[in-house]
């Protein structure tokens, strides 16, 4: 998997590319823990370029929300593909995740 890190003031992009999975969820956290410092922090998880999530993954991305909003910030996934979208709805997530579609996306954090 690759993580392309974009910050502007206190917003933080991570965009993900390929798989996350048992293998790579802990690359993930890694990157999280290296840039999302401070208080208040808006992370924004680009899913885009996303292929495949496990439950391991949704385990980084569940531990990311608490260690956000332990800073007073807030997290959000954006650009669910179908398949990513599915694994979301049937564990749940979507209630517990604030999920951006494309259209808000690009609202939120304008190229």
């Amino acid at each position: 998997m690759e993580i392309n890190v974009k910050k502007n003031k206190n917003q933080i992009l991570f965009e993900l590319e390929g798989s996350l999975d048992i293998y790579t969820s802990l690359d993930l956290k890694a990157a999280l823990e290296e840039h999302v410092k401070g208080s208040s922090p808006e992370v924004i998880i680009d899913m885009d370029k996303l292929t495949y999530i496990d439950s391991s993954g949704i385990g980084i991305l569940i531990k990311a929300l608490n260690y956000v909003q332990g800073l007073n910030g807030s997290l959000c996934v954006a650009n669910l593909k179908p398949v990513i979208e599915k694994v979301f709805k049937v564990s749940g997530l979507t209630s517990y995740f604030e999920i951006l579609t494309p259209e808000d996306f690009k609202k939120r954090y304008p190229a």
